[in-house]
């Protein structure tokens, strides 16, 4: 039985009508630029992962910056420029 171009067509219409995939909630988009194979690397695995390279970036900054306690993260001090002008 040979599936025709219309119920292709159609099948792909009721997948989207049905609203995608659920919200992850408020996301901020962050662009960065890779060495070619750094990223060819990144596509692999993400792929074998089942994962979209947006999504395998995402759960590796997030395992990084669960690491990092902020409390011990120097802030720059203000510069005394206001004082020394007056």
């Amino acid at each position: 039985m040979a599936i025709s171009e219309t119920n292709v067509m159609s099948m792909a219409i009721q997948k989207r009508a049905r609203g995608g995939r659920p919200s992850k909630g408020e996301r901020h988009v962050l662009t960065t630029r890779l060495p070619v194979a750094d990223a060819e690397k990144l596509f692999a695995i993400a792929d074998s992962l089942g994962q979209s390279a947006s999504e395998f970036i995402a759960n590796a900054v997030a395992e990084k910056l669960a690491g990092i306690d902020l409390s011990t993260i120097e802030t720059p001090e203000e510069l005394p420029i206001g004082r020394m002008v007056s």
